[in-house]
């Protein structure tokens, strides 16, 4: 159960990462579509480490 709260943790970190990460650069053509784009990019990458970091 520890490890499951630490996992979920850093993902959610890696969510907001991304995700504050992404929008700059997108700035110049930031619109609803790459809004989306960094929305969609948080949630794979984060999707990604928590079944990558499986036992």
């Amino acid at each position: 159960m520890q490890q499951k709260l630490i996992r979920g943790g850093i993902s959610l970190a890696l969510f907001f990462l991304i995700l504050f990460l992404a929008e700059p650069l997108t700035t110049p053509f930031f619109d609803e579509i790459s809004k989306s784009i960094c929305y969609l990019a948080a949630v794979v990458g984060a999707g990604c480490y928590w079944i990558g970091s499986r036992d």
